[in-house]
């Protein structure tokens, strides 16, 4: 490479740092937390379209964060260092005090507790998992750790617990056979087996839970809450929204409420958090 060509190239590096410099201290995006239920570069193919089209909806800045774990997610969230966060996890008790405001959740239909096996496997029942290999995004996880680590309980059975990361992780244990059966979200048990082509087996389903939910930490201005609550509504009938919705494969986001996830309260009191 010639030295004229490497100066223009170090030339627009620094001009686009430059650049980059003069917006943030403009206008510093505001971080939009995205629980850990997908490997990151999944979660930014589906969050950041979504995230680009609000910003410019409401002139809020956002920008994609999340931990390299759940409990760094979480802990983010815990800390403030996240300003609005896509999750249930802040329905733990260990998180009530800090007042977490709930602006919408993930539409479409309610969110089940699965503890699936491979389609030939001879498990037939929650008993005859005893003491076998189920894999779990985490311990902190919902519908994919309190729901089923629940029915287990309650069913008398203990089995080996296997933290696989995150859902798709848990998915993929039980795909390579490396356990016997895993707990996730509905949702993302059926995403999971078609996107590749296998097909597991539900011997456990739960009661319907309300998706994920959009929160803002409280030092949020009210202004800008509102405008990122509407804009995430907005989404279903806004036909700018259309392609997005379609590239991301979900349905928009819904009204919610911090009342809708009193059940969601009461499962996590029930193991203890």
């Amino acid at each position: 490479m010639g030295v004229r060509r490497v100066t223009l190239l170090v030339l627009s590096i620094l001009l686009a740092v430059g650049a980059e410099h003069r917006a943030t201290a403009q206008d510093k995006p505001l971080a939009f937390g995205v629980l850990n239920q997908q490997s990151p570069i999944r979660t930014a193919e589906r969050w950041n379209p979504i995230l680009q089209y609000v910003s410019n909806a409401t002139g809020v800045p956002l920008q994609l964060r999340m931990g390299p774990t759940v409990q760094d997610t979480n802990a983010m969230m815990s800390r403030g260092e996240l300003d609005f966060v896509f999750t249930n996890h802040n329905f733990q008790s260990e998180y009530a005090s800090i007042g977490f405001v709930v602006l919408a959740r993930w539409a479409g239909d309610p969110i089940h507790g699965v503890i699936a096996v491979p389609s030939d496997s001879p498990i037939q029942t929650l008993r005859q998992l005893a003491g076998r290999r189920v894999a779990f995004p985490s311990r902190d996880a919902f519908v994919a750790y309190a729901v089923p680590i629940l029915a287990l309980k309650e069913a008398g059975v203990t089995v080996e617990e296997v933290m696989a990361a995150n859902q798709e992780g848990a998915l993929a244990q039980l795909k390579a056979r490396r356990v016997d059966a895993a707990a996730v979200n509905s949702r993302y048990l059926a995403q999971y087996a078609e996107r590749e082509g296998v097909s597991f087996r539900p011997i456990f389903e739960s009661a319907g839970f309300p998706d994920l939910a959009v929160i803002a930490h409280p030092k949020v201005p009210a202004a800008t809450v509102d405008k990122v609550r509407r804009a995430l509504i907005g989404m279903k009938t806004d036909p700018g929204a259309a392609p997005i919705l379609a590239h991301v494969g979900f349905k928009g986001f819904d009204p919610a409420t911090d009342r809708d996830y009193d059940g969601v309260r009461r499962v996590y009191r029930q193991i203890g958090q």
